[in-house]
């Protein structure tokens, strides 16, 4: 257990409002009902340092969602915790904030000011869940509704379009090559299958290979067909020269009466025509195409190489290969004969597959060899793992030749172990053994001795549940999904890899009747459903619809440099996403999982958004950290991914440690009593575990942390943060970091029976973290160098001696307790500095500038301005203008330069101009308060004949 401790409260009452328009319009929950005269400050979910110990915090939406949230607008708050435990009396105070807002109309959506001027954003817009201060002052924010990350200056103006958040992951094929198209039967989706005319639709359509399923003639030819018995997929149970065939077979244990292909010759199989076995499809094709033979296939690929120079493979399965041995018809020589007599042996165009194991040990071993071919790839075939398929009715829950063998009483350990070698250490091998028992690690490793790859069922590793009630995907009025994916994964893809095996799931179709729900409820589009093999490493996919595989695989763009390897698939998008309330594409993140953190590197020249829940096709306990340049205002890569313990948790907050190490809040949805799981882990971005996921090791269990002194003023000296969302964590010290939760005003109530208050804390860690110099509070207030840029900057400065650049934009700038130096430049700014005894250049524009309390320089430059004199003995040099100095008793002598007719003076403390007592030294002009006879500001080279009561506002 890691003992943490307490050391650090202050907490935001609950009913703390803010200026601003009415909101909150339908919102009732424990007893307080909008709309509210003005916005509650609540919500927070990011925090970041600010000037004199106070903190930036971020307000979320408002009130949950897009509909309630339409009238709150989108703030961040400037706030000064006084912590009791630092000396503080545990109040928080509100000093100010800054509002977003699009005036130059830079998002291309609607928004729900789209029509005023100011264009304020509200949480309609966007749901804002994490920030960053750059090192240029801009800000940038992590949104859940696209997810988007989005640039605002001080003022709080959208500076460019929301960046939407590319699909970005590794690909995790075997050898990183492009995963294959593999047209399941030829186009059979479109067309009869395993005929010609479906092949050469499937290689139009983009497949690399076509998938001949082998069956074999009365007189030994080889033939496409999905199986022996031919009336679902040809017209001869319409055929009476053909009525006396039919007849009762057992084809691996599973009693058929049918027309066999074994009892047809290839001439007479010529006369049959193909016909579409899905009732759901398209029939008018029926009885137009013959059934080719495997020689026929062959000249077809070669036909669309020479004309079009596209090297097509060719997948042959040996279908019921022991069911053909027992009739004396075996599919292994005349299947490789074929291959050489017609010269297609090029073992990059050529993978053999059966779902058996018997003959493809002995293609490897003894078929193939003979030829000289032993270089030809051979796949595994899996069925189902959980048995659920077995005689009488299926055989596809097991290898019908290990039932066949062990089922013979003379099959000895000696003959198994002839046939099936090591096999029968590994496994033990019986009449009821089926697929999952060879899908473990060490049976895979084994396979890999004589195939090159696996093609297991896709419903086998992708777990899925039935639905009670069956789903409308589509709004055709028929609903007809029938399962849901459980968001569990096996790691066969994974075990496979790691044994050296390519993996081909099948079968992928777009009909509504053969698709889930996605975990979180919503219809998985074909689409999405081969994205996610993809994603999750297949090396190729059998599907009857190539254009669909080759459209989704084609879209894949393949980034170079550092993150070779991966590649773009579109975009992530959330249920509100506007391209998905529009039915323009599909949503492939659950809602209110977009941007929950966000964390700059040491520098600031790379920023890490995170995702607070995975992308459709990712592990479900996956979240994708990603890479951001925010010069260039581009993604750069998807850094890796973060484990959440359970699928149901989610992320709170990520905040920067080092270049190497960051920290997570991660917790459950519970509440008081129902609080389980609410903790701070450290996280290295440098080193992942066996399964890929970044090394993380809890440092603060946010449920049990010591509080001897009961800094909560709850009567125990254990503190506890039971709040459903916890959204703030800021490292302060290489011992200390604040966490702050987010109230979810009016809703939560994690500390009942009252409604939830904003509460900070401060937490002394167990052990100090690996802190980089420019991390933390000492970081933020060491030296710096601050120069902004054409837009208006928002630059904050700690208690170094700092210089600040203000350059072009309207600029507002906190300088800190250092001796600063300030250059307001070009831009109407606004300048605060600390205690130190600072040096400020206001530069062009109308500024305002608020200097601290030490002895400070100001010099105002062009531009109407405000001078805030707080220092001690502080020197103004007015230049052109109309400025304003605001002077207030007992903080020193003022002394100004270039005062003009044109200026005014603002008197603070309760003093008014009749309380003054204007004199002459010398050539200036002396403002005394006459009641104490303290000098409050010496204008030089000014005569008191020009001091009026109209000098003075």
């Amino acid at each position: 257990m890691v003992t943490t401790t307490l050391v650090g409260f202050a907490s935001l009452p609950a009913d703390t409002f803010a200026a601003g328009p009415p909101t909150g319009q339908g919102i009732s929950a424990n007893g307080r009902t909008g709309p509210f005269a003005s916005p509650p400050v609540q919500g927070f979910s990011g925090v970041q340092f600010a000037e004199q110990g106070n903190y930036w915090f971020l307000s979320d939406n408002g009130f949950g969602n897009k509909t309630n949230s339409t009238d709150y607008p989108l703030r961040i708050y400037r706030l000064a915790p006084n912590f009791r435990g630092s000396g503080g009396d545990a109040s928080v105070n509100v000093l100010s904030f800054i509002q977003f807002s699009d005036p130059d109309r830079k998002i291309p959506f609607p928004i729900q000011n789209e029509n005023t001027a100011e264009r304020v954003l509200t949480g309609g817009d966007f749901d804002p869940e994490s920030f960053v201060i750059a090192a240029d002052g801009t800000i940038w924010v992590g949104d859940e509704f696209g997810p988007y990350l989005l640039q605002f200056d001080a003022t709080g103006k959208l500076l460019q379009a929301p960046i939407p958040t590319p699909n970005l992951f590794e690909l995790k094929t075997l050898n990183q090559a492009t995963p294959l198209v593999i047209g399941h039967r030829g186009a059979s989706g479109i067309l009869p299958e395993h005929t010609l005319e479906a092949y050469r639709l499937a290689i139009a359509q983009g497949a690399d290979f076509i998938e001949p399923d082998l069956v074999i003639t009365k007189d030994g030819i080889l033939i496409a067909r999905h199986e022996p018995y031919l009336s679902s997929t040809t017209d001869v149970a319409s055929r009476p020269e053909f009525a006396n065939r039919r007849t009762t077979k057992l084809v691996d244990g599973v009693s058929i009466t049918d027309w066999f292909a074994e009892d047809f010759t290839l001439a007479e199989i010529k006369t049959l025509r193909a016909v579409q076995p899905f009732p759901d499809r398209d029939q008018s094709f029926n009885g137009q195409f013959q059934v080719p033979t495997l020689a026929e296939v062959i000249d077809l690929v070669k036909q669309v190489e020479a004309e079009t120079g596209r090297k097509i493979g060719i997948y042959p399965e040996t279908k019921h290969p022991t069911y053909f041995d027992q009739q004396g018809l075996s599919l292994e020589e005349p299947l490789v004969q074929t291959l050489v007599d017609k010269g297609f042996t090029d073992p990059n165009r050529i993978f053999i597959q059966s779902f058996e194991i018997q003959n493809l040990i002995e293609l490897k071993t003894k078929i193939l060899p003979a030829q000289g071919l032993e270089d030809i790839p051979l796949v595994q075939l899996l069925g189902d793992f959980t048995q659920s398929f077995l005689p009488p009715n299926s055989s596809f829950s097991r290898p019908f030749d290990v039932f066949f063998n062990f089922s013979r009483p003379d099959f000895t350990p000696e003959k198994a172990r002839a046939i099936y070698g090591d096999l029968v250490d590994l496994v033990d091998l019986k009449a009821t053994t089926h697929y999952g028992e060879l899908a473990t690690p060490e049976v895979l490793r084994f396979i890999n001795t004589y195939a090159d790859g696996i093609g297991p069922w896709k419903n086998s590793f992708l777990l899925r549940r039935p639905l009670t009630t069956p789903v409308d995907g589509n709004g055709d009025g028929v609903a007809e999904i029938r399962s849901q994916l459980t968001g569990e994964v096996l790691p066969l893809i994974q075990n496979a890899h790691a044994a050296g095996l390519l993996v081909h799931p099948y079968t992928l179709r777009n009909e509504e009747r053969t698709l889930v729900l996605n975990p979180d409820g919503t219809p998985q589009t074909p689409e999405q459903e081969t994205l996610q093999l993809i994603q999750l490493g297949a090396d190729g996919f059998f599907t009857d619809f190539p254009e669909t595989g080759d459209r989704v695989r084609d879209s894949l763009v393949f980034l170079g440099g550092t993150f070779e390897g991966q590649v773009e698939a579109g975009l992530v998008r959330s249920p509100d996403h506007p391209d998905v309330l529009a039915r323009r594409a599909p949503s492939n993140l659950p809602r209110s999982r977009g941007y929950e953190g966000m964390a700059f590197s040491p520098d600031k020249r790379k920023l890490y958004p995170m995702l607070e829940g995975s992308v459709v096709g990712d592990p479900n306990v996956a979240l994708r950290i990603y890479e951001f340049d925010p010069q260039e205002g581009t993604f750069t890569g998807l850094t890796g991914l973060y484990r959440m313990e359970a699928p149901a948790h989610a992320i709170g907050d990520f905040t920067v440690i080092n270049d190497g190490t960051f920290l997570v809040i991660e917790r459950d949805g519970g509440q008081g009593e129902t609080a389980r799981f609410k903790k701070v882990f450290k996280i290295d971005l440098t080193q992942t575990d066996a399964q890929g996921y970044f090394l993380k090791q809890e440092v603060v269990d946010l449920l049990n942390i010591q509080d001897p002194n009961d800094l909560n003023g709850d009567g125990s000296t254990t503190f506890s943060f039971p709040f459903v969302t916890i959204e703030n964590v800021l490292v302060i010290d290489a011992e200390t970091i604040l966490v702050s939760n987010d109230n979810n005003f009016p809703f939560s109530v994690g500390r009942p029976p009252a409604i939830d208050n904003n509460e900070v804390i401060l937490v002394k860690l167990a052990h100090p973290l690996d802190l980089d110099p420019r991390v933390g509070l000492s970081g933020f207030n060491r030296n710096q160098e601050l120069i902004g840029n054409a837009e208006a900057n928002l630059l904050i400065a700690g208690s170094g001696d700092d210089v600040i650049y203000g350059r072009e934009g309207d600029d507002l700038i906190f300088a800190g307790g250092g001796v600063n130096t300030v250059y307001g430049e070009q831009g109407h700014d606004r300048i605060e500095t600390g205690s130190g005894d600072d040096l400020i250049f206001g530069g062009a524009g109308n500024d305002i500038i608020s200097a601290g309390t030490g002895k400070n320089t100001i010099n105002a430059g062009r531009g109407d301005n405000v001078i805030l004199s707080r220092g001690i003995d502080d020197i103004t040099v007015s230049r052109d203008g109309a400025n304003r100095f605001d002077l207030v008793a007992g903080a020193g002598v003022a002394t100004i330069r270039g005062f003009t007719s044109d200026d005014r003076i603002s008197l603070g403390g309760g003093l008014t101009a009749s309380d003054l007592t204007t004199s002459r030294s010398g050539r200036d002009t002396l403002l005394t308060v006459t009641a104490t006879g303290d000098l409050l500001a010496v204008l030089k080279e000014v005569q008191p004949s020009t001091i009026s009561r109209a000098t003075f506002v």
